[in-house]
């Protein structure tokens, strides 16, 4: 008879259940609690091989001219500081925080050598560059301050460059 009574009793009346149950609302989010959007786009391949490696080396190095790919739309004109992390399978290639003013967890471009990744990673930036200029033309110069300080950067290290042949 014990059994059947716990068995009967409402949801509402369960001392286990965290949250509290009101019959007749229909919302999900208790008044005390507040949301961060999370971003579902975190660098999961460069993530899952530095913390499955046995080690991982971490290098401060830099970019420059000669690490812009030869065809690329946009090339650096000036050196930036960036950092390699070696995860004994692949080299990841990121830029400083230093000098980055986007804020957010930058994807780290990777490649099989050394060199490769800093290409890559020249590459990525004169991608970002001519993203964040398309972005900004569309709409009027209006885009969010964080990406316009990011476009800022970017212009004042990079320049046109030769552009696919």
């Amino acid at each position: 008879m014990g059994m059947q009574q716990d068995e009967d009793r409402s949801l509402a009346e369960d001392i286990t259940t965290p949250i509290k149950i009101e019959p007749g609302q229909d919302y999900a989010a208790p008044d005390n609690w507040t949301w961060k959007y999370i971003s579902t786009s975190q660098p999961n391949a460069a993530v899952f091989h530095i913390s499955h490696s046995e080690s991982t080396r971490v290098l401060i190095d830099k970019i420059g001219p000669d690490d812009s790919p030869a065809d690329a739309n946009y090339v650096l004109k000036e050196e930036i500081p960036i950092v390699i992390l070696d995860s004994l399978d692949k080299y990841w290639a990121a830029e400083s925080r230093t000098r980055m003013p986007l804020s957010g967890v930058r994807v780290p471009v990777e490649g099989d050598t050394v060199a490769e990744a800093k290409q890559a990673l020249a590459a990525d930036l004169g991608a970002q560059l001519r993203l964040l200029l398309l972005l900004s033309s569309s709409h009027k110069g209006k885009i969010a301050p964080a990406l316009l300080e990011n476009l800022k950067y970017l212009s004042s290290c990079m320049e046109a460059g030769p552009g696919p042949s």
